[in-house]
């Protein structure tokens, strides 16, 4: 037990305590939030493999107008006693403040005594199992088991929960728009299962003539009506597990709901993937996101996209177009290219894994941006996961090998050797028929007019890496059958060698594409492959279009004596993408085009 020094330092001329260390974890980092513990309630945080823990609680004082949360970061190896004297320096420091405020207000010294009296009745008490733990005790032996402790200070117990959920972030995007999601741009938090956890949204509005929250949905994800245009919105999470509940924390937006676009193209394509597939049937999405390393810049405002508005460029807007577009499409399976690390990690996991998706994301080597597979995980259950960077494995992909070793230009070596050109490459079974599993490849080849030889490579290298892939699982699993497919931005039109290779598996040694840079010429390589290959979406006019350039780039290939198509999803018309000029635009988030098909497992 520890006397509170309550009565002594009030009638102190100055206050010496110290503030104590405070974690920052158990900070709320983020203007306009707050942070709501109960009261009468402790929380206390301890990993095995830390020296120090965290300690959390609000006191409340009615008759002093006290309400304050106070947050420590203790050492383990610290006994009770030190521990119950910073609880009570500082509660002291902030308890003298109000009785000397109090003072002021003509209040006598001896009505000041009586309200210390009773705020110092009972104490501070750390107890276990309902007995007083004694004062010499180390934290280090009551962390061994935590369980059943509690506290009373000044005479008001309080239930300590231990590893209780707990947010430590959570904020809300810049831009939020009318008709398009809002979900936390940043969300983390430990001990917490967000499917478990409460979510609650309100806005800033007026009731009876006075202004007050009004609560208009919930769930992780919210779309905003037109109701809250020009209002503040505020999200509520009450972070939960299997077992216990936690605080909860607020966030206010620091800006307005603003008006949408209004009706974008992909909505008119949302009409034909409203519902989800199932049984034998499948749906996938190819989608070069344009990375905002691509976008936001001023050579991209100025001179790739002059045509868009900045606003329109900035990745606060295109983000929200992108995920109402992907979940839109109710896929099973997303391959992704050109995805912001910090986009997959803030916003594309977090705000599909509310939608039971799973992901597998990697850049480029060191780049900012890279490739991203997302997956129905209710559908499908992920086998092996693996990133291949081409430069790194031309010796290491045996079929590759053979034709790497063909090639006798130091120039055309040295090209394809400095690209950080990868395949993503994921294996999923169907959780509806088991005996069905697919290796899907997912890539992003090089750019450059005179690359065409290197994409031919490129293409190959990706194909040959699934089919090792595919041949190691069939090892694995050969009462399986095991389907391949490869999607991506291939940077290739239909009229290239890469879609002839695919497609028609042969390159001969004489096509034009070994000839695109006459210095890195490539002699005497044919290549060639033995599967059925064909393009789910055929080839479209056009799945990127810019005022520069307009084409057919992206392609999901499939096996086609295993898969058949049942549905394409309709492309926008021409009309559509060059409204405003070209894509990106303010209803077109990327300069591509998502393709999107329908895909059925063929019964033998």
């Amino acid at each position: 037990m520890i006397k509170s020094v309550l009565l002594q330092s009030w009638k102190k001329s100055s206050i010496t305590s110290l503030f104590p260390h405070i974690n920052q974890n158990f900070l709320v980092r983020y203007k306009n939030t707050k942070l709501i513990t109960k009261m009468n309630e402790a929380f206390l945080h301890h990993s095995d493999d830390q020296e120090t823990f965290d300690f959390t609680f609000r006191y409340t004082n009615q008759e002093l107008k006290v309400d304050r949360q106070f947050n420590l970061s203790r050492q383990k190896s610290e006994n009770v006693e030190s521990f119950l004297r910073r609880v009570d320096t500082n509660l002291n420091k902030i308890l003298v403040k109000k009785i000397k405020k109090r003072m002021k207000k003509n209040s006598t010294e001896e009505k000041m005594e009586k309200t210390i009296d009773n705020v110092e009745s009972g104490n501070i008490v750390l107890m276990k199992d309902d007995s007083i733990v004694e004062l010499n005790e180390s934290w280090e032996k009551l962390l061994d088991n935590p369980s059943q402790l509690s506290m009373i200070i000044f005479g008001v117990p309080y239930n300590i929960k231990f590893n209780a959920p707990w947010v430590l972030r959570m904020k809300l995007p810049k831009s939020i728009l009318a008709g398009f999601p809002i979900y936390p741009s940043e969300f983390e938090s430990l001990f917490t299962d967000k499917s478990k956890s409460e979510f609650n949204w309100y806005r800033y509005d007026m009731i009876n003539n006075k202004r007050s929250w009004i609560r208009i949905g919930e769930g992780y994800i919210y779309i905003p009506s037109n109701e809250d245009i020009g209002k503040i919105i505020k999200l509520e999470c009450v972070p939960r597990n299997y077992q216990h509940e936690g605080p909860s924390i607020e966030i206010e937006s620091e800006y307005h709901v603003e008006a949408g676009p209004g009706t974008c193209p992909f909505e008119s394509r949302h009409l034909f993937t409203q519902t989800k597939l199932s049984g034998n049937d499948f749906r996938v999405t190819s989608y070069n996101i344009l990375a905002n390393i691509y976008a936001d810049s001023d050579y991209s405002r100025g001179v790739l996209f002059p045509y868009c508005p900045p606003y329109a460029l900035a990745i606060d807007y295109r983000k929200l177009l992108i995920i109402k577009e992907l979940i839109g499409y109710n896929s099973d399976i997303i391959c992704l290219q050109e995805v912001d690390k910090k986009i997959y990690e803030n916003d594309m996991k977090p705000a599909l894994s509310s939608l039971n998706y799973d992901g597998i994301f990697n850049t480029k080597g060191e780049m900012s941006e890279g490739l991203a597979i997302l997956y129905n995980k209710i559908r499908f259950e992920l086998l092996d996961t693996k990133i291949e960077m081409m430069k790194e494995n031309v010796n290491s992909n045996e079929i590759f090998k053979n034709v790497w070793e063909k090639i006798t230009n130091e120039d055309a070596r040295n090209r394809f050797l400095n690209r950080n050109t990868s395949v993503l490459i994921v294996t999923l079974r169907s959780l509806e028929n088991p005996k069905e599993i697919l290796v899907i490849g997912n890539t992003h080849l090089y750019f450059h007019p005179d690359a065409d030889h290197i994409r031919l490579l490129q293409a190959y290298y990706a194909l040959t890496a699934c089919q090792n892939t595919a041949a190691k699982i069939r090892e694995k699993h050969p009462e399986h059958n095991v389907t391949l497919m490869l999607c991506g931005d291939f940077n290739s039109t239909p009229v290239d060698g890469v879609y002839e290779l695919l497609t028609k598996k042969r390159i001969p040694e004489d096509h034009k594409d070994w000839n695109s840079n006459q210095s890195e010429k490539v002699d005497g390589v044919s290549l060639v492959h033995d599967l059925s290959i064909a393009s789910a979406c055929g080839t479209p006019e056009y799945t990127n279009f810019t005022v520069e350039f307009a084409d057919c780039l992206d392609y999901i290939y499939y096996e086609s004596d295993k898969l058949n198509v049942t549905q394409v999803v309709p492309m926008p018309s021409k009309d559509e993408l060059s409204l405003h000029g070209a894509i990106p635009s303010v209803v077109f988030p990327s300069d591509h085009i998502a393709i999107c098909a329908d895909m059925k497992w063929i019964c033998k």
